[in-house]
């Protein structure tokens, strides 16, 4: 083997290490996190700084790397067929082309791409210099490769690609919040589905309505205004409550709102006597808001009033229930247990759950890891209401997706109790009595 082959092999063999350099490159490039790119950048990373700004023009960097890749590739396959065909004559060909396909593929493509994905973050960061003389080098190439490819996207009646569109959709990032602590076992399992369900929590406020928190109105604790003031003074006591609406006319008249620490503060200017007790006086306005208020709007405004409890009206002006800050905030942290109940019911074997039956849809799947339906109804009592096309007897059983449902107690018209558990879980002639 004479000088001029070792050489040209020595050649062949540098460009075989760019080439696996510019697929390495690309693929941190691509799956670099964004996230992970601001961070760094605002904590003063340099590399990042320049990384996020090279990402605001994506596909004029990966055109580059594109250019480049496909130029180091093309010069070594030429090269190498001209040495083989030099060896062994036009049969080189056909050896240039398996022996450069199997090197670029094993070495250039596969090997530094696996490598790259192991942590596309890191990598990013470390080939922040090749990116940059990349694009110096290549960019007015880049520019001229997407030109052609918009104008031929243009020709054949396509839409070119925006540049400027958002770097993460909500989709994507609840995919992203759905994989936080998958894999995990024990404490840390439990601690990364809390996590998951407040990060839920928050991009859900912006599609829920006050009428998906509210308390309905037969759940309110409220004094009413007639009533003799001994007889207020003894429901505020045996409340777990705190702030309770004072109305008149059967509910028909909001007259304010009453503090549980306003009654004690009046009993004892009132010298402890339980007759000479004013509510009224000491009831403060009553925030009116319509059913259909978007959640962080309200949120907002409970940041900003001293009382935060709202009266929930619906379209007609009729009382629906009240919404409270505890309410909302329940929305991001999950069931927050202050009255004295918990927020399910008994846990039996085999999977079993009995539960009240105005608990939320959403609440429940999010204590237990469930997942019935939650845009048919906001309680379980009336999922399973709507899924009868009305009030089902006590003993009724039907089954909701993977789960199987059974009514075991009705107050009136209300389904106060039910049993559930998931089919799975279902043993023969169901959950047995009830």
């Amino acid at each position: 083997m004479d000088g001029s082959s070792l050489v040209m092999l020595g050649v062949i063999l540098a460009l075989l290490c760019a080439s696996a350099l510019f697929s390495g490159t690309e693929t941190a490039f691509t799956a670099a996190s964004r996230a992970f790119i601001t961070r760094r950048a605002r904590e003063g990373d340099r590399r990042a700084a320049t990384l996020g700004r090279l990402s605001e023009r994506k596909d004029r960097v990966v055109a580059a790397i594109l250019v480049g890749n496909n130029l180091v590739n093309t010069t070594a396959t030429a090269l190498a067929s001209a040495l083989l065909i030099a060896w062994f004559g036009e049969g080189g060909v056909a050896y240039a082309s398996l022996v450069m396909t199997l090197l670029l593929v094993v070495f250039s493509e596969v090997l530094p791409k696996t490598l790259a994905l192991r942590s596309p973050d890191a990598a990013a960061l470390r080939v922040v210099p090749v990116l940059s003389a990349t694009m110096r080098l290549l960019g007015p190439a880049a520019d001229l490769v997407n030109g052609v490819v918009r104008a031929t996207l243009r020709l054949a009646g396509a839409r070119p690609p925006e540049a400027d569109r958002p770097g993460i959709t909500e989709d994507e990032l609840l995919g992203a919040i759905e994989l936080h602590g998958m894999g995990q076992q024990g404490p840390a399992d439990l601690a990364a589905r809390q996590e998951r369900g407040m990060l839920r929590g928050v991009l859900a406020l912006d599609d829920m309505v006050v009428r998906d928190v509210m308390t309905h109105r037969s759940r309110i604790v409220g004094l009413h205004a007639s009533a003799p003031p001994e007889a207020m003074l003894a429901k505020v006591l045996a409340s777990p409550h705190a702030r309770f609406p004072l109305w008149g006319r059967d509910g028909e008249e909001i007259l304010g709102v009453v503090h549980a620490r306003d009654v004690l503060r009046a009993l004892h200017a009132a010298g402890g006597d339980p007759a000479r007790l004013d509510l009224a006086a000491v009831a403060q306005p009553a925030a009116l808001v319509i059913e259909s208020r978007p959640l962080r709007d309200q949120l907002q405004d409970f940041r900003k009033a001293p009382v935060k409890m709202a009266m929930v009206l619906d379209e007609y002006g009729a009382l629906k229930g009240i919404v409270t800050l505890e309410d909302i905030v329940e929305v991001v942290v999950g069931q927050i247990v202050q009255r004295g109940e918990a927020i399910l019911g008994d846990l039996a074997e085999g999977g079993q759950v009995e539960l009240r039956g105005d608990l939320r849809v959403r609440d429940i799947n999010r204590e237990l890891g469930w997942d019935l339906p939650e845009d048919e109804a906001a309680t379980i009592g009336g999922l399973v209401a709507a899924r009868q096309r009305g009030i089902p007897a006590v003993g009724t059983e039907l089954a909701i997706g993977r789960y199987a449902l059974r009514v075991l107690e009705r107050r009136g018209l209300r389904i106060d109790r039910l049993a559930v558990r998931p089919k799975d879980q279902t043993e023969a002639g169901w959950m047995g009595p009830g």
